[in-house]
């Protein structure tokens, strides 16, 4: 299975704004009993490499 995530960085819970954001690549694979996590990757966000729309939540 093939998982893709977001995230945000905050130093305090009571900031207005994250310091970083980026997107995470999560490959697993079960095998019958449990999942196991074969790789993971992240990327953060850049002016050159955004987080795609799709895959950002929904503007409030």
């Amino acid at each position: 299975m093939h998982v893709w995530s977001t995230y945000e960085t905050l130093h305090s819970l009571t900031d207005a704004e994250p310091f970083a954001r980026g997107i995470n690549s999560i490959q697993l694979f079960h095998d019958g009993e449990r999942w196991w996590i074969l790789s993971v990757y992240w990327q953060a966000e850049a002016d050159g490499a955004p987080i795609p729309p799709e895959y950002l939540p929904p503007a409030d």
